[in-house]
């Protein structure tokens, strides 16, 4: 790694760095920079910064081999404030740095047999891992915050003095505190636009998820509703229900996300045709997931109750397929969520739908068991569900939470909803998947170097 520590010279600053960190350093124009910058660019690294950046006395900007480090224009970076990049910094146009910041986007990997399975006791024996720092335009970091792998910061965002930022951070904030936590939100002052990050979600279920409903344009458009007794062609099928609901939730409650929400959801499936949705989605997509949801085991139990024996399947076939699809999904997924499965209403005589629900629970015990042995979170939609069915009056007009005794009304629907809202807000699970995942630092390059390609020199 080469380093640079300059006396004062006649010679300005950004020339004497051109000079010895040639294709490796891309300044720009009328940057004020100090005499004892400290930069230092390892092998296959490179630093670029845009226009009028002003870096103040005391700092130094390390990159290591092949990583980036991205300084836009018109960034102010205070004194004493530490950069070290292991994947790649980007700060964004505007951003402001107080004195004493340190943004450094890895961390020694745990002591692990694994990792250091000879036992040497040196402190980088054991590897790093690695993730970006994404500082979006006009953030302003306050005296000596400190910046964590993996965190993304939203544009306009205000980090009080001496916070520690290790998750990201919404943008037009307020965040203080250790760990740096939102206090406040305002009305930001427009930016240019930055990439967004964009979460992938994934639903694999039953008609439950799938939730078909008939389309035709006209009956959307609020100003050319057909006449009442008119007849309209159905168009076509779009998904609606619970999931169509919590996927509006979630880019409402999250506006500056994308969301690409994927519900592979099919009518009449029992585990074994939901294995094979898992199965085919992985062979032709090969799309990770930050974020899946799995529900199954109502159309296992109904079938045999309809004497369809051979598509029927048996408590001991569905945990082995359930796990199995875990198995599979927590391997491309960074949070697996099973679903219960709602309770059987009014569909058979009173002691069918009392037997059908009891061997449905049972098929819900083996789910949650699946889930645990696998990492997953699971939601218990049973109780709650039951709970709002038995509470209702018996003359109650709304259709009350089935349509047929599987399906579901709009209220059965709101019911998962507001669950599954719940069991999101309270693990903070969207809030974790927004940071950038710690990556051996290897990977780390691979994986993000997307990221900050654009930046760098095109290779001769």
């Amino acid at each position: 790694m080469t380093s640079t520590t300059p006396a004062p010279s006649d010679v300005p600053v950004a020339d004497r760095l051109r000079a010895q960190h040639g294709a490796a350093l891309t300044l720009g124009e009328d940057c004020d920079l100090p005499d004892d910058l400290v930069i230092e660019l390892d092998t296959g690294a490179h630093l670029t910064t845009g226009d009028r950046v002003c870096i103040r006395r005391g700092s130094s900007i390390q990159v290591h081999r092949g990583a980036t480090v991205i300084i836009g224009n018109d960034v102010a970076i205070g004194e004493h404030t530490f950069i070290s990049a292991m994947a790649g910094i980007s700060l964004g146009d505007g951003a402001a740095l107080s004195n004493g910041v340190d943004l450094r986007d890895h961390s020694h990997r745990v002591r692990s047999a694994a990792s250091v399975p000879t036992g040497q006791l040196v402190p980088w024996t054991s590897g790093f891992e690695a993730a970006p720092i994404i500082i979006e335009p006009g953030a302003t970091l306050l005296n000596k915050v400190t910046v964590t792998a993996g965190v993304r910061i939203g544009a306009n965002v205000l980090v009080g003095a001496n916070a520690v930022v290790s998750h990201s951070i919404a943008p037009d904030t307020g965040a203080a505190s250790v760990p740096a936590a939102v206090r406040r939100h305002f009305d930001g002052a427009s930016v240019a636009g930055d990439d967004r990050r964009t979460l992938t979600v994934g639903f694999f279920g039953t008609s439950i998820m799938e939730h078909l409903e008939a389309f035709n344009a006209q009956m959307a458009t609020q100003a050319n509703l057909p006449e009442v007794g008119s007849k309209v062609t159905v168009e076509g099928w779009h998904q609606r229900g619970w999931v169509h609901r919590l996927a509006l939730s979630l880019r409402a409650a999250h506006a500056h996300v994308g969301f690409d929400i994927r519900n592979h959801g099919e009518g009449g499936a029992t585990s074994r045709d939901i294995a094979s949705l898992v199965e085919a989605d992985r062979a032709t997509s090969g799309v990770d997931y930050d974020l899946v949801f799995l529900g199954c085991g109502i159309n296992d139990v109904w079938r045999r109750f309809q004497n369809r024996l051979t598509e029927a399947v048996l408590i001991e076939e569905y945990t082995q397929r359930i796990n199995t699809m875990l198995e599979q999904l927590t391997g491309y997924s960074r949070q697996a969520v099973v679903i219960s499965e709602t309770p059987f209403g009014p569909i058979e005589n009173p002691a069918t739908v009392a037997a059908m629900n009891t061997e449905l629970a049972s098929y819900n015990e083996a789910a949650r068991k699946a889930a645990a042995a696998h990492g997953a979170l699971f939601l218990d939609v049973w109780t709650p569900f039951t709970a709002v069915a038995r509470q209702l009056p018996a003359d109650d007009t709304t259709g009350g939470v089935w349509s047929d005794g599987v399906h579901l009304t709009e209220l059965g629907d709101t019911v998962l909803l507001q669950h599954t809202e719940r069991l999101l807000a309270e693990h903070r699970i969207v809030e974790k998947l927004l940071d950038y995942p710690l990556l051996e630092r290897d990977r780390a390059l691979t994986v993000y170097g997307p990221l900050f390609a654009r930046y760098r020199p095109a290779a001769s």
